[in-house]
């Protein structure tokens, strides 16, 4: 009866002490200012993506929200600009390498998720890789259903998961420290379908990429037309931006 009574009292205590934590789940409105208070400055940043299993290939990447410009590095440069998943100009013909990158922070977070196919109401906390996150979209146990996982403290996102044309693909966001007042990514892992893609992120800057003649098509100049080694072409085939609903 002791042991019994011992053994209530531990449940009772973690059924109660796990009541303070769900009452803090912020609905849309909350996390919509809790997002726009974090990230909503950081409406343009400029960074170095390379690549550990492609010695001697980088990427430069501009971002102004959503608009971007790639300059791809490996002997010869190539270059292209863009909006969200549709390429503006390029001289490459067959298409332009995407960038995970741009899933990162995007303008209007919560209706840019719920186009990818999240569901925002489903919302839970657990762990991703050993971190506390807010869950959206997906139960701790379904690992296919399109979602996006937040840090539980900063809300920097950890995780984004979503279908396309080519499969199931997912982005993580990792190794974060603080740069110019904000947390940001030191390295990004791509896995679509059994595929996968680690690429490390080198910061320059954050708010001063919004020239817009960064993304003008006319900014491209008279670049020699050289597609980049891989991984470009895992990127261009393979990684695909989510389609929106």
């Amino acid at each position: 009866m002791y042991m019994k009574r011992i053994a209530f009292l531990i449940i009772a205590f973690f059924a109660l002490s796990a009541l303070p934590a769900l009452a803090f789940l912020p609905d849309d409105e909350e996390l919509g200012a809790i997002l726009q208070k974090t990230y909503g400055p950081l409406s343009s940043w400029e960074a170095e993506v390379t690549f550990p299993e492609y010695p001697g290939v980088s990427v430069n990447l501009w971002f102004n929200q959503g608009k971007w410009r790639q300059q791809w590095m490996a002997g010869d440069s190539v270059e292209a600009v863009g909006n969200g998943g549709n390429v503006v100009a390029s001289c490459l013909e067959g298409g332009f390498a995407q960038s995970p990158m741009f899933l990162w922070v995007t303008p209007h977070p919560l209706k840019s998720w719920q186009r990818w196919g999240v569901d925002l109401t489903v919302r839970t906390f657990g762990f991703y890789s050993d971190q506390p996150c807010v869950m959206i979209g997906a139960a701790p146990d379904d690992s296919l259903a399109p979602a996006v996982y937040l840090n539980n403290e900063d809300h920097a996102p950890v995780f984004v998961r979503y279908s396309s044309p080519v499969g199931l693909t997912s982005v993580a966001y990792m190794d974060y420290r603080t740069y110019a007042g904000y947390r940001v990514p030191q390295k990004v892992v791509v896995t679509v379908g059994e595929l996968r893609l680690e690429c490390l992120v080198k910061w320059k800057t954050v708010k001063q990429a919004d020239g817009e003649e960064l993304y003008d098509r006319a900014s491209l100049g008279h670049t020699v037309c050289v597609q980049p080694p891989a991984p470009f072409d895992f990127l261009r085939d393979t990684f695909r931006f989510p389609v929106t609903q």
